[in-house]
């Protein structure tokens, strides 16, 4: 399944009426500023992500997740490219709350396991659309994560490709090209071995971003605590409900979370293992116990993820 979108989009939901470029480039509540891209909130409705780093292709991967998933994500109420200074410009709901980055170190172990819970479901929903028969990015387009990026246009390695092998291959010239004092040697190793390890995955939407600062969570409403008869007061006698069933006692209650996943610039269909292997990558230095829950959320590939991840290593090391 494709989408079809006529540019500049403009929703039919729109909360009120979409800031100007000269409201969006005024604005002084940023988000994040990253290599030709600004992240800013416009007034209580809007978050604009805009700059000539940013892809159109964000947009539309944001809309056709929400067209044929369930999946929470901002909703996308614009999205064009300005003439003159041809720089593109997603305007999208704003979703209040924190990053899981943020959150995580105060979370009890009870609350990440149901975070953990609600994100499997989102990433088991995402990996049940139909392959569209190539590896590649929406309306088949290259793959935009880094290894399959180049600064000129070279479609062996930015993709689309038509199978498995193609893909390991792109990875393997990746290793010697537009990089000098590299030998072919390791490429050509990479050539023998990637066949044999990295072999029989089908094209699997992929978010191929997935890091805590890509989920914001935000706090539910907690519910009035239900009687459980076997809560005691302090003296040890147990009281007897409340005629409306409802426990009155004051005692902590936990806080329960709602996700939204976001930053979808990457997205598209790459090789199942890659979705697993892009966030153990990501963990780093593994400073907390973030990586020990990705098998939670994420279909573990425990040997892919490590060669994918030793390739990494090598490109940019």
């Amino acid at each position: 399944m494709e989408l079809s979108i006529a540019l500049p989009f403009i929703a039919a939901d729109v909360p009120s009426a979409l800031p100007t470029n000269a409201e969006i480039e005024a604005s002084k509540d940023v988000i994040a500023v990253t290599g030709g891209r600004r992240v800013v909130r416009v007034g209580t409705h809007f978050v604009v992500k805009y700059g000539l780093g940013v892809t159109i292709l964000e947009g539309e991967n944001m809309l056709f997740v929400r067209s044929t998933t369930t999946i929470p994500i901002p909703k996308v109420y614009a999205l064009y490219t300005e003439t003159d200074t041809k720089k593109n410009y997603i305007v999208m709901e704003n979703i209040e709350g924190h990053t899981l980055a943020y959150k995580w170190p105060s979370l009890t172990e009870s609350q990440k396991k149901a975070i953990a819970t609600k994100l499997k479901l989102c990433f088991d929903e995402l990996r049940q659309l139909p392959s569209p028969g190539y590896f590649g990015s929406l309306g088949k387009r290259p793959l935009l994560d880094d290894i399959f990026w180049t600064s000129q246009k070279k479609s062996s390695i930015n993709g689309p490709f038509e199978n498995e092998d193609a893909v390991n291959e792109a990875m393997a010239q990746k290793y010697t090209f537009e990089v000098y004092g590299r030998t072919n040697y390791v490429a050509d190793f990479y050539r023998q071995a990637l066949p044999h390890v990295l072999c029989g995955h089908a094209p699997t939407l992929t978010h191929a971003d997935f890091q805590r600062k890509n989920i914001i969570v935000q706090v539910v409403p907690p519910k009035v605590g239900l009687w459980n008869d076997c809560q005691h007061q302090p003296n040890g006698i147990r009281d007897a409900p409340p005629r409306d069933g409802l426990w009155t006692a004051k005692r902590p209650v936990e806080e329960e979370f709602k996700v939204t996943i976001i930053d979808w610039e990457k997205a598209g269909w790459y090789p199942s293992y890659w979705e697993y292997g892009t966030a153990l990558y990501a963990v780093g230095r593994w400073d907390d116990d973030w990586g020990l829950f990705l098998r939670d959320m994420l279909s573990p590939y425990y040997s892919e993820a490590r060669w994918l991840q030793t390739l990494r290593f090598e490109l940019w090391s």
